[in-house]
């Protein structure tokens, strides 16, 4: 039995997290690579792309704030219920 649990333990405690690390240091290396490759036009579109969904998504938290309002105004204990 501890033939097999003080490797695992070992494992677990010091493999496991170092593994782990060196894996998002990989990941994080391949997405800055990606966008150094990136080209001007992609780069304009993407903020383009998230400049509409900032718009949108302060449309939504707008409608949002809208329907709470309602619902405290139609149904004081709607807050309590949730």
């Amino acid at each position: 039995m501890w033939a097999f649990a003080v490797p695992l333990i070992v494992f677990i405690t010091v493999v496991g997290p170092v593994w782990v690390v060196f894996h998002y240091i990989t990941v994080w290396k391949r997405m800055k690579t990606a966008q150094r490759a990136q080209s001007p036009e992609q780069a304009a579109h993407e903020k383009e792309l998230v400049a509409g969904l900032k718009k949108r998504a302060e449309r939504l938290e707008g409608r949002v704030e809208t329907l709470e309002r309602l619902l405290d105004a139609e149904v004081v204990e709607w807050r309590n219920r949730i």
